[in-house]
């Protein structure tokens, strides 16, 4: 039964390749996706090589798809007017924002019934598997690190941090219907601006919790580790400080770079089906030299699907480790 589905599914995505392969090299192809991806609509046999793996990599550059005309805009040179000459407007939505919307609301129709099934009473199989993911994290996550009295509070905030993240993950995994927004699907992690301002919610609660439980004075100075030299207090205090910013930079670094590289190593795959296919002239062997290309896109893809929850728990894992360190320095 296994062997049927694998075969079932590698089927279907032959057939979408072999479709995607048609479109790409009708040359009437929709303005609207020449414009989303910045290149100019051509067919697979006029494309450039190098124009072809761009297009297959712009799927993951963000890119405006609303521009209010209001607002403070963006001159591009470090400037914000409140003219309308400018060209960009500091309130202007990019594809990755919706992506992140839709995964609240997902969130909210997945664990509003695991609220309700307590004052119910009752659960079904679906709501009891979330129930048990959420405990998961309370007890193996964040209790492990802080303990069940101090972690109790910071419960609910790891718990949105991690199925935030997997959220944003999975969504990314669905394939893309086209190469412009909404048919194209994002990862909204794998862009730095999302990572980074996950990472600083982070670092603004290691600061001030840290701070508030050790005083702004015992903070700074509890930095240097007890029993240092006092020749090495200077070297050690910079080295402390400096990995106070390291830390979230690296949660940034390591979420975005792991949730993009496995898109663009798909993108690299599927791009490899229309460069043969351009080198054979678009012949009919082109469609047996995309077998192996879609194998290796498929098999990227499954490792992708289990990274999406890996990095998930990284992120949140980390974090938790980070301002427990934060709060308690003698540790």
């Amino acid at each position: 039964m296994l062997s049927k589905n694998v075969l079932l599914t590698a089927w279907l995505c032959l057939l979408v390749c072999a479709s995607a392969l048609r479109a790409q090299g009708d040359p009437a192809a929709p303005a609207g996706e020449a414009h989303a991806t910045g290149l100019p609509a051509k067919g697979t046999l006029q494309m450039s090589n190098a124009d072809i793996f761009k297009q297959q990599f712009s799927h993951s550059v963000p890119y405006a798809i609303f521009e209010p005309g209001v607002g403070p805009r963006w001159d591009g040179n470090g400037k914000v007017d409140h003219g309308v000459e400018q060209k960009v407007s500091l309130l202007t939505v990019y594809n990755v924002q919706p992506w992140q919307w839709i995964s609240l609301g997902l969130m909210l129709a997945v664990f509003l019934p695991v609220l309700w099934s307590f004052r119910k009473g009752s659960a079904g199989w679906f709501v009891r598997v979330m129930r048990g993911f959420c405990l998961w994290i309370r007890d193996e996550m964040v209790y492990a690190v802080m303990g069940k009295e101090e972690g109790r509070a910071f419960v609910p905030l790891f718990l949105f941090m991690f199925f935030f993240v997997m959220f944003q993950n999975v969504i990314g995994l669905i394939p893309s219907a086209s190469h412009h927004f909404p048919g194209a699907i994002y990862t909204a992690t794998g862009t730095p601006y999302v990572t980074v301002a996950m990472a600083l919610i982070t670092l603004c609660l290691m600061l001030g919790l840290g701070m508030k439980k050790n005083g702004v004075v015992g903070f700074w100075a509890g930095l240097v580790p007890h029993g240092v030299p006092k020749l090495l207090v200077p070297v050690m205090f910079l080295i402390e400080f400096v990995s106070l910013f390291v830390k979230p930079f690296a949660l940034t670094i390591r979420l975005f770079a792991n949730m993009l590289s496995g898109h663009l190593v798909i993108a690299a795959a599927i791009g490899l089906i229309f460069l043969f296919t351009k080198l054979q002239g678009g012949a009919i062997t082109s469609y047996l030299t995309a077998l192996p290309c879609l194998g290796m896109a498929i098999f990227i893809y499954v490792i992708e699907a289990f990274v999406t929850l890996l990095q998930a728990y990284i992120f949140t894992f980390l974090s938790i480790t980070f301002i427990h360190h934060s709060i308690h320095q003698d540790h």
